[in-house]
């Protein structure tokens, strides 16, 4: 944990991006790299450029020459990559290769997110070795990244997970869903037959911050240490912030199409990661207490609804 080391962060303004600013501040010399004009005080220093272009992406991290790269930028609305697959497998494949390259050329570390949707959700508590489905374009484009960095660049740390927490928007996450929601007092569904073992934001990059200091690589499941459903989730943002859980309706989860869903059980198996950090990750209600104590600090630094592009933010 060397104050000395820069970090540059990808998608900087996206939700992870930001968060990421927050938690490292104080901790690094920070740079926020995002598509569109940005700049955000969390940050010490900014820069501009697409990962589609490889040469940008090369120029900049010569320039720069991060100790550490963080990988966030993703197009990663469901909806907008099955509308857009060409957009979704430029970014979240191609995109994932050109950082890998130039993290490669300089000698950088590189942590890539990634996400459990590259499984089905057929069985659950899946394990880094287990065989990959993708049920999405999101997944599918998500599994290329995946396969694409580690070919370029064997030495990097490639992260699947799912999370919540405050976002750019406010509206990002299940976490901001439920208690924006429920803070209005509408009636909302929660889906009883979707499991994922999804980790608070700032939860995720402590693990991360710990993990880079092992230069660990291959791929690695980061979540929260349990498995619940949607809405069980959204009935325990309920209790905790002492709002009406029956305005949450148990309901099934529709594929695309309008059709029901089967059950689908995304959760990741944690186990290598806790080995690796000597401690049990938090489950997802641990997350939900951290992420209401954190709201009066961290969520006006997070907050900036300004220049948020589609494929810098995360669901």
């Amino acid at each position: 944990m060397n104050s000395t080391k820069t970090w540059l962060v990808t998608g900087a303004n996206g939700f992870l991006g930001m968060n990421a600013g927050v938690f490292l501040s104080g901790k690094v010399q920070t740079i926020s790299a995002t598509r569109a004009p940005h700049r955000s005080p969390i940050f010490d220093t900014h820069v501009q450029f697409d990962i589609q272009d490889l040469s940008s992406v090369r120029s900049t991290f010569s320039s720069l020459n991060p100790d550490v790269v963080l990988n966030t930028a993703a197009l990663a609305s469901h909806q907008h990559c099955e509308e857009n697959p060409e957009l979704a497998h430029e970014v979240n494949a191609i995109g994932a290769k050109n950082v890998a390259i130039a993290a490669r050329e300089i000698g950088a570390q590189l942590l890539h997110i990634s996400t459990d949707a590259v499984f089905d959700g057929k069985s659950g508590n899946y394990r880094e070795a287990d065989a990959t489905s993708p049920f999405s374009v999101y997944g599918q484009t998500k599994l290329a990244g995946e396969q694409a960095v580690l070919a370029a660049l064997p030495s990097a740390l490639v992260v699947r997970t799912n999370f919540f927490g405050w976002s750019p928007s406010g509206t990002r996450s299940i976490l901001e869903f439920f208690v924006n929601s429920l803070t209005q007092g509408k009636r909302v569904d929660g889906y009883s037959n979707y499991f994922v073992s999804s980790i608070y934001a700032q939860d995720l990059l402590q693990a991360l911050f710990e993990l880079s200091d092992f230069q660990h690589s291959g791929l690695l499941h980061v979540a929260s240490s349990d498995s619940i459903s949607k809405y069980d989730f959204g009935v325990a943002v309920a209790r905790q912030w002492g709002l009406d859980s029956q305005l949450i309706q148990a309901a099934r989860a529709l594929h695309h199409d309008g059709t029901d869903s089967h059950t689908r059980d995304l959760s990741l198996n944690t186990d290598k990661t806790m080995e690796l950090l000597g401690r049990k990750l938090p489950t997802q209600l641990e997350g939900i207490t951290r992420a209401k104590m954190d709201l009066p600090d961290l969520r006006p630094k997070v907050l900036n609804t300004e220049n948020v592009s589609d494929w810098e933010k995360r669901d």
